[in-house]
């Protein structure tokens, strides 16, 4: 049987670790401390798995408060830094795990992911609400490993408290769901994707970006991904788009798709969003 973590070291000392729900969190490490970036569903033992990349002293940190990012932190005895605006998007996450497992175990079925659900998993247990310490983290803000500095940044629009990391060292933008081929916008708690935009017009600007690692993505984009976002949002036309149907909550969006060129494996960009002269929708 395949093992449910699956670690890739990206680049010295930076751990890109996929699990089967199709969701990957990061790992980096100093020779003080290691960074571990979102904790995934917490359907198996990521503690236990961390334990074979490194011993060193771990500080937790969420891009976003939604349960694939969140899932797993009660597993560790630390707090995780987050931005606060994320709190009550975590208690709204831990509050519909029902259809959160019901949509993946139907994406399993579908063939669609490997499954999610290791053998050990009780889903009675997953379901009590985990309630878990969170310290508060905010743009700007540096996180000190030893011998390597990284740097969180606001990256608003998936979820007005979306963040995330870069590390100096290697280059390397960890991007949560803040940068990917498929961009969720429509959430009451997202903010608007031009203020995306206008972020990431500023991470160009002050960021030497070589590599971005993003959450549901098992291998890096180059940092021409930052533009093909832009793009996206830039050409989103509420008149030509489609109809988009949340597929757990039934209610609608608009989807954008921009087609792009130069990035492996990428031929589209999708844009979720909502649909004009409404507020963003209050399910998530």
């Amino acid at each position: 049987m395949a093992a449910y973590y699956t670690a890739a070291e990206i680049t010295p000392g930076i751990y890109h670790i996929y699990e089967n729900s199709n969701v990957c969190c990061t790992l980096i490490t100093g020779a003080n401390a290691a960074l571990l970036i979102d904790t995934g569903y917490g359907f198996s033992d990521l503690a236990g798995f961390l334990q074979r990349l490194t011993t060193l002293p771990l500080v937790i940190l969420n891009t976003h408060g939604h349960l694939d990012h969140t899932g797993g932190n009660f597993q560790f005895a630390s707090p995780a830094w987050m931005h606060p605006a994320e709190q009550d998007v975590y208690d709204l996450y831990q509050q519909d795990k029902a259809s959160m497992l019901s949509f993946l175990q139907k994406r399993f079925l579908a063939g669609k992911i490997s499954n999610p659900f290791p053998a050990h998993f009780e889903e009675d247990a997953y379901f009590t609400y985990k309630a878990v310490p969170f310290l508060p983290a905010c743009d700007g803000q540096q996180i000190d490993l030893g011998d390597r500095m990284v740097q969180i940044i606001a990256l608003p629009g998936h979820s007005k408290g979306s963040l995330a990391v870069f590390d100096d060292q290697s280059g390397t933008l960890v991007s949560g769901d803040s940068i990917d081929r498929s961009l969720w916008m429509m959430f009451a708690h997202s903010a608007p994707p031009e203020t995306l935009c206008a972020a990431l017009y500023q991470l160009k600007k002050r960021f030497p970006v070589g590599r971005i690692l993003a959450s549901h993505a098992k291998t890096p984009y180059p940092p021409q991904m930052i533009d093909a976002v832009i793009n996206a949002i830039r050409h989103r036309n509420p008149d030509t788009d489609s109809i988009f149907i949340h597929p757990r909550h039934g209610y609608q969006a608009l989807h954008h798709k921009e087609p792009i060129t130069g990035i492996a494996g990428v031929s589209q960009i999708h844009l979720v969003y909502p649909l004009p002269h409404e507020e963003n929708t209050p399910v998530p």
